[in-house]
């Protein structure tokens, strides 16, 4: 089965032997009349559950079986991720093999995405769903705990109401060039995090019990949650925004009152406390927000960003020298008190200015034309490039001569795969004692996707020089092709740069 499909089924499976009949058969009459293949990816370590499936293949041609080596990373989480990046389909849904998630249920997922859902969920909680499945008291309540720490930390699942379901179908075009990290078996909980703007929608389903075999659910799997939700909150940057400014604000707020408190009672003369506590509270929240609350956010708004992560720690000053002025005169206790009330309010107010004019800055409709916007030859010049071209997929790259070196057709040909944005820097010379003043040239290549899994095209500039492209630089390239694809969106057609054609930057 070379060509793509509707539909990919991916199913992690692990010592599954005795649902395996029982899967086929339902899988085969849920799939009637849909253009589908059935990918399996197996870490079994019994000695039944491989040959059975190797059977089924052999019998099926609809089925795929991919038997990972003991070596490779192991949990269903990195099973679903090789899964997704094999899937061929334009849609994939993901189940368990137990039969707790009933194969009928497949055609209402699919149904959601003809609709015009991205991501649709089968939810145990949505009205109609029922988690009767679930063995145990204890266990509902853990299944509803979870779902309630993942909502509160995470305001993108709460667009579903099972946002820790197993059972889903997404858009294959959706998680095109998204690199997934799932820790544990939550991969649900990655995808809305990592996928805030895709419309979700709940399709109801009756959770069942297992049809044979034991629970993967152990206290090491929970263990294992809570590792991926402190994943998400440190390596996503811009999800869980409320708690990292708290957390921001709280560091800088600490740290003033404890220098505050320790040089009081030393023989300094006012105003030295209060300034070195503003001092040492600016760097730590400065420091706080940009390694955890914005991180890459602001590399994503260049050197606007910059100014706007100082803009949050100096309220931080601010907040120390009111202090200062009001209340030198009061008592040592509601000196420290009152000081920490109006470094509240400052980093509140600092932290919101920052979310607004970040969140502004991301969304805001461009105040020139549509064409002046997405114009190659505009982005070029604020990059400072030599040369921009567009990339067809079915087309020579048309690489001008002197960087031709670089952007091959085996670079061409992993943009495409991956969907993911390269850039290439060449070094003058790897020579010990090589000149310095030798120019050289750094390519940045954004594909393009829009309305298909596959890249309609690829963006493409080239500086020639001793400063090459840096990542902020890709970044702000990648931001570029987000509004670009945005506005195809919106307004239904291509940019108007040409695809292939050169563009002089000048």
């Amino acid at each position: 089965m070379d060509a793509g499909c509707e539909l990919s089924v991916v199913i992690p499976t692990r010592n599954e032997a005795g649902t395996l009949p029982a899967l086929h058969a339902r899988l085969t009459q849920a799939l009637s009349g849909i253009s589908a293949e059935v990918l399996i990816i197996d870490d079994s370590t019994d000695t039944v559950t491989r040959p059975a499936l190797r059977q089924i293949a052999a019998a099926d041609s609809t089925w795929r079986v991919v038997e990972r080596a003991a070596t490779e990373p192991r949990g269903l989480g990195a099973a679903v991720s090789v899964g997704l990046a094999m899937a061929r389909g334009d849609a994939v849904c993901v189940m368990d093999g137990d039969l707790q998630h009933p194969p009928a249920v497949i055609p209402a997922l699919l149904e959601a995405v003809r609709q015009g859902a991205d991501l649709a969920v089968a939810s145990r909680y949505a009205p109609g769903g029922s988690a009767l499945g679930l063995s145990g008291p204890f266990r509902k309540l853990v299944s509803k705990s979870v779902s309630w720490v993942a909502q509160a930390f995470f305001s993108e699942t709460r667009r579903t109401t099972d946002p820790l379901s197993g059972f889903f179908c997404v858009r294959q075009r959706c998680i095109a060039g998204l690199e997934l990290r799932p820790v544990g078996f939550k991969i649900l909980l990655e995808l809305l995090v990592c996928l805030p703007g895709v419309r979700v929608v709940d399709v109801p389903f009756e959770f069942a019990p297992r049809f044979a075999g034991e629970s993967k659910a152990t206290i090491s799997q929970g263990i294992l949650f809570g590792k991926h939700v402190l994943s998400l909150i440190i390596f996503v940057p811009l999800t869980a925004l409320l708690g990292k400014v708290a957390v921001s604000a709280g560091a800088g707020m600490a740290v003033f009152v404890a220098v505050v408190a320790l040089l009081t009672d030393l023989p300094l003369r006012p105003p030295a406390p209060w300034l070195l506590a503003t001092v040492a509270s600016l760097l730590t929240s400065v420091g706080v927000y940009g390694l955890l609350t914005f991180r890459s956010a602001f590399w994503r708004m260049g050197m606007a960003g910059q100014r706007l992560l100082w803009i949050a720690g100096l309220f931080s000053v601010a907040g120390g020298i009111v202090s200062f002025v009001l209340l030198t005169a009061k008592a040592h206790l509601a000196t420290v008190l009152l000081a920490l009330l109006a470094l509240v309010l400052a980093q509140l107010v600092g932290s919101s200015l920052v979310t607004y004019l970040r969140h502004k800055a991301r969304h805001a409709t461009p105040a020139v034309s549509l064409a002046d916007e997405l114009s190659l030859q505009a982005l070029a010049r604020r990059m400072g490039a030599d040369y921009a071209w567009w990339i067809e997929p079915q087309r020579p790259s048309q690489a001008p001569p002197r960087v031709e070196q670089l952007v091959t057709a085996e670079v061409v040909s992993h943009v495409i795969r991956s969907g993911r944005p390269v850039l290439l820097t060449e070094l003058p010379s790897s020579r010990r004692q090589a000149r310095i003043n030798v120019g050289s040239f750094s390519v940045v290549l954004i594909p393009q996707l829009a309305g298909t899994r596959n890249v309609v095209r690829i963006a493409t500039l080239a500086r020639a020089g001793r400063t090459p492209f840096s990542a902020r630089d890709l970044y702000t390239c990648v931001a570029w092709q987000g509004n670009q694809e945005g506005a195809m969106e919106v307004v239904g057609e291509d940019p108007p740069a040409l695809a292939g054609e050169a563009v002089d930057p000048t």
